[in-house]
């Protein structure tokens, strides 16, 4: 991996963090992510384990039934999106 791809993934440890608000914003998750995906893919390949890896990560669905998508996240719903984001940012200091 050269210098620059990994720092752009250390990057993303960062911009992880500050999606910890106490009220998530559902597109900047979204575009977070693809941005990790996409350059996951980039470095490792499209079928590679490392992005497997990622995308299998459980994140909390923002089409959540019934409810707006500007709508506070529950206690239980916090609790996952923060799981997510955690072990997201686990594997991309451990890929980095």
């Amino acid at each position: 991996m050269n210098p620059e791809d990994r720092s752009k993934l250390q990057s993303f440890v960062s911009d992880l963090e500050g999606l910890k608000s106490r009220n998530p914003d559902a597109s900047k998750f979204k575009d977070c992510r693809e941005k990790i995906e996409k350059k996951l893919e980039e470095v490792y390949g499209k079928s590679s384990e490392e992005l497997g890896r990622f995308r299998r990560i459980k994140f909390l669905d923002f089409e959540r039934s019934g409810k707006p998508k500007d709508a506070s996240l529950n206690e239980e719903e916090r609790r996952r999106y923060i799981a997510g984001l955690e072990e997201a940012k686990r594997l991309i200091r451990y890929l980095a």
